[in-house]
């Protein structure tokens, strides 16, 4: 018998999103039901439920991604107030099985079978088939896991690597540096890689150069940096640098021998901005370690739901991927 008996409702939940689908059978691509805000309902269960009543089919177990730490069968959304209890939610939902896993663990889970359509190399390197891969990325934070294949299975490594401190390694940084710790206990990855950062990294840029402090959004950084505006296009430079130079370090600490992926929303928007040589400098210089990160590729994954397909392959085989674990299992 499967560990997750189907239908198998899957759900990649976010600091502002959430993303509900069904997965009808192992093996079955995931049908989506709805997207709907993070925080509409008070709590997960309320807002699952009033999706769920619309259906025909009632799933039979859930795995849901959430993006926040995790405590076993518990979790709590690090930017937003949803806990998870999985226990809870079976009850509430009457499921026969269900399954926490980190976000951006559904997201490493995808590697192994997203199509090559679905990634965009700004990297080449020399991929080593049973390498480690590593995901991570911007979003409404920053999130990191990493995947390493043992033949035909693997272990998933959920990380907080958005929470590891950040400094200025140029005189450009060092001149904007003020202005982006202003107001913050500490700089770390998170600060500057997510949408939050984007729009603190366009206020100092502006701040920089003279301008009034700009009350945008990241995504209206986005829309002005690619309309030509001058600090937004600062702006984006800094954001790609910096993101190069994380992914370089984040590669050599883990080995990433397998690559390393980019994830989330925000990147594929602003891959028409990217210097492909200054991303390619900047993700390989760490001396003294060069002959180790020409090793390394760097991709973007520009499929929306590649979160949902990661999903849906725990759902299939669970034991793949090291998660068919009685411990995080929330039945039996």
């Amino acid at each position: 018998m499967s560990v997750f008996p189907h239908p198998v409702l899957v759900a990649d939940i976010g600091g502002t999103n959430c993303r509900l689908s069904l997965v009808e059978a192992p093996g079955a691509p995931h049908q989506p039901l709805a997207r709907i805000g993070t925080g509409t309902h008070a709590t997960p269960e309320a807002a699952f439920e009033a999706v769920l009543e619309t259906l025909t089919m009632r799933p039979r177990s859930a795995i849901l991604a959430v993006a926040g730490p995790l405590e076993g069968r518990r979790s709590q959304l690090t930017n937003a107030s949803w806990i998870f209890q999985g226990e809870d939610i079976a009850r509430a939902l009457t499921l026969d099985q269900g399954l926490l896993v980190n976000d951006f663990e559904a997201l490493a889970a995808s590697l192994p079978v997203l199509q090559p359509s679905s990634i965009e190399t700004l990297v080449a390197g020399a991929a080593e088939p049973d390498g480690l891969k590593l995901v991570l990325g911007p979003g409404t934070g920053f999130g990191a896991a990493a995947f390493l294949p043992k033949g035909g299975r693997g272990v998933l490594v959920p990380t907080e690597a958005g929470h590891i401190g950040l400094g200025p390694e140029d005189a450009t940084e060092e001149k904007l540096w003020p202005a982006l710790s202003a107001g913050l206990p500490r700089v770390t990855v998170e600060s500057l890689l997510s949408g939050d950062g984007l729009v603190r990294l366009h206020r100092a840029v502006a701040s920089a150069s003279g301008a009034a402090e700009p009350d945008v959004s990241a995504a209206d950084v986005t829309t002005l940096a690619r309309d030509g505006d001058p600090s937004a296009l600062m702006a984006v430079v800094c954001f790609w640098r910096l993101l190069a130079r994380v992914a370089g370090d984040l590669a050599l600490a883990f080995k990433a021998t397998g690559g390393v992926y980019i994830a989330g929303g925000i990147v594929p928007r602003l891959l028409p901005l990217a210097d492909l040589g200054t991303v390619e400098r900047v993700f390989r210089a760490k001396p003294p370690m060069e002959d180790l990160t020409a090793r390394f590729a760097l991709h973007v994954i520009t499929a929306a739901d590649a979160a949902e397909q990661g999903l849906a392959a725990i759902a299939a085989d669970p034991a793949r991927f090291g998660l068919d674990d009685p411990a995080r299992l929330w039945v039996g």
